[in-house]
């Protein structure tokens, strides 16, 4: 009941004080990426966007780290870049300050813009399990997030193919949706046979050209507060002796990974702030039921499913909107020998599936969804 007025006030009662005495600036621009955890995905390509449409623009960033907030300022030095804190005074200020709102995330629906503010929700990934109205009943994410949509003026949908999920899941209607692509997958689309590129990104890892390298991102469950490797990693070092395997948890659980120091060739990269390089630099993937394998399918690279609690995770924790088994581009296995096994076949085309689920497939984006719903046209 505590946290609930504290939020009531903060959300509902301060920021429509904030608001009414704060004008909306149509050259202003907020950004949410994981609440401030890193500035990444979807937001983090529109910025890069924005910066060459409008340089002159007032950006405000969620970011809680000052380490890499300092990065930015000097990689954007001509830029007006103003760091904020969630909750903090200057974040309801932005909020309110900023006509354009740029966010990956959930955010609480009684924080409302002006009239006429636009808020393009970019989302973070592209749904393999269900999501928001389509949870399980007794899923308290699902109620916390119902009125949200409400607050949409735009959603980035991945490609038309998949547009029905979003409308079902979150009640949206076809004006709302904007089927373009990720602008966070123009990268991969610019620079997936790029090896200088991709080699100079393995070097950032202390990683060489020729090392086997494989991106293990499993998603998490709703049912652990801390993730549980179902990986033995002596079996796999001893199985794979020459390849480094690369762990990325998902946010929500990045921050509980186990102590790897007893795996030299077993890295934690949970918290590397951009996924995408290490994409790029991976020559398979393993996954499970995380929407990664939308994105990685744009390499044309070998993906292997590990669901090891496959008929738990789709008949109890979520469901899945696809028939799992036979949608994912690549083999499904449930145990630990299958995974060595499947590790091991030969690599299946991916370009059909990545066709049909990335709009930007052939040609990046972010320029044109820019120009499109964040630059205000001139009056006629």
């Amino acid at each position: 009941m505590k946290h609930w007025l504290i939020q009531f006030f903060y959300h509902g009662i301060y920021f429509s004080l904030v608001k009414w005495f704060t004008r909306m600036d149509s050259n202003s621009y907020f950004f949410n990426a994981w609440d401030g955890k890193h500035f990444s995905d979807n937001p983090r390509a529109i910025f890069e966007a924005l910066v060459q449409e409008k340089p002159q623009a007032r950006y405000y960033i969620l970011l809680e780290d000052l380490t890499e907030a300092a990065q930015m300022q000097a990689d954007y030095p001509n830029q007006q870049l103003i760091f904020v804190s969630r909750h903090s005074r200057q974040y309801f200020l932005a909020l309110a300050k900023s006509k354009y709102w740029i966010v990956n995330v959930n955010m609480p629906y009684r924080l409302r813009q002006h009239h006429n503010g636009v808020f393009l929700q970019a989302w973070h990934g592209t749904p393999l399990k269900h999501i928001a109205n389509d949870m399980p009943a007794d899923n308290t994410y699902r109620d916390e997030t119902a009125k949200e949509p409400e607050n949409w003026t735009y959603f980035l949908s991945n490609a038309p193919a998949d547009n029905w999920i979003y409308a079902q899941a979150f009640g949206l209607g076809a004006g709302q949706l904007v089927a373009e692509g990720l602008p966070r997958n123009d990268v991969l689309v610019t620079h997936r046979d790029d090896k200088p590129y991709q080699t100079a990104l393995r070097q950032k890892l202390g990683l060489t050209p020729d090392q086997p390298v494989w991106l293990y991102a499993p998603t998490f469950r709703d049912d652990e507060a801390k993730f549980q490797l179902q990986l033995d990693l002596d079996a796999f070092t001893q199985t794979f002796p020459d390849t480094i395997l690369l762990l990325r948890l998902h946010p929500h659980v990045a921050d509980k990974v186990p102590d790897l120091s007893a795996w030299p060739h077993v890295q934690n990269v949970s918290q590397y702030p951009d996924i995408r390089d290490l994409y790029l630099i991976s020559d398979q993937l393993i996954t499970d039921y995380s929407s990664v394998f939308f994105d990685y399918a744009l390499l044309n690279r070998p993906m292997v499913f590990y669901a090891y609690d496959l008929a738990k995770y789709g008949d109890q924790l979520r469901g899945f909107y696809y028939d799992y088994p036979t949608f994912v581009p690549g083999p499904v296995v449930e145990n630990q020998t299958d995974l060595f096994a499947a590790l091991q076949q030969a690599p299946t085309d991916q370009s059909a599936f990545a066709q049909a689920h990335n709009a930007n497939y052939v040609h990046p984006v972010s320029a044109q969804i820019v120009s499109e719903l964040l630059v205000e046209k001139p009056h006629a």
